[in-house]
């Protein structure tokens, strides 16, 4: 009889198994799948993440350490907009899956609701806007999904793309690139747009009337801030009155006519 060989059998794969990981939070709107997309490449993990209404739904298959490994890093690592709570982890049988991929959301389910809210503009979108070589350059819709309104364009949930007021524009071929490919940081950002497909800027005012081109309508409107008029704005998820915050009539203006006499109103400040 021969003794088996201490080294070979520490050499034997680790047994794989299987778990279901639910996490919910601030985990939708943040770049949370493509997150978790990498996180798995990184330790070697198959299976699939999906979006549940308010949830992240991880089915992940790897050793032991490498699922715990891998379980630890999807709360230390998180993106930075994100606040994700792991709600549940139970073992599941395997599947057949031998790499990992983002599925599309899952509808039909019980909802547990957070809205993402709009975010500021991230420091990667600021340094693409004043880019000249950049295709988005001076574009005032940037947007990457660390960055960018969510809240105000949502007409239902999950939050998807064809769940918003953002549905309407169909992504030319280079934009849609960047939403498909999960090593993208614009991967599903769903206000994603730029100059050829995305919302433009048009002005009106008497008696010029209507400005359509991007440009001339975004010096139309600093003109007429700096000539103290009040300028309404129309973005893609609803209204906002502009005034110069420096210019005592035109505020006074702005609250006799709101009426909003007393209450603060909100002050831009350039980055």
């Amino acid at each position: 009889m021969t003794t088996p060989d201490p080294h070979a059998i520490s050499q034997q794969p680790a047994q794989r198994i299987a778990e279901q990981i639910i996490l919910e939070g601030q985990v939708q709107g943040v770049g949370f799948r493509p997150f978790v997309f990498r996180l798995a490449k990184q330790h070697g993990i198959h299976g699939w993440v999906k979006n549940r209404i308010g949830q992240v739904i991880v089915h992940a298959e790897g050793s032991a350490q490498a699922l715990q490994t891998f379980k630890q890093g999807l709360l230390d690592q998180a993106p930075p907009l994100a606040k994700p709570l792991l709600t549940q982890s139970q073992t599941v049988d395997t599947m057949a899956v031998d790499d990992f991929a983002i599925l599309e959301s899952e509808q039909a389910s019980e909802a547990h609701i957070h809205l993402p809210p709009d975010y500021y503009l991230c420091p990667d979108c600021l340094r693409e806007l004043f880019d000249k070589h950049n295709r988005r350059y001076r574009y005032p819709f940037i947007n990457c999904t660390q960055c960018g309104p969510r809240y105000t364009l949502i007409k239902r949930l999950p939050y998807d793309r064809q769940h918003t007021t953002m549905a309407e524009f169909t992504l030319c071929p280079v934009c849609r690139k960047e939403y498909t490919d999960p090593l993208d940081r614009r991967f599903h950002a769903e206000p994603i747009a730029c100059p050829d497909c995305g919302p433009q800027l048009q002005f009106y005012a008497e008696p010029s009337g209507l400005l359509t081109d991007t440009a001339l309508a975004l010096q139309a409107a600093v003109k007429s801030l700096q000539d103290g008029a009040i300028v309404a704005v129309k973005g893609i998820g609803g209204y906002h009155l502009l005034c110069d915050a420096q210019n005592n009539e035109a505020v006074l203006r702005l609250r006799n006519n709101k009426p909003r006499p007393d209450k603060p109103l909100a002050v831009m400040f350039p980055v």
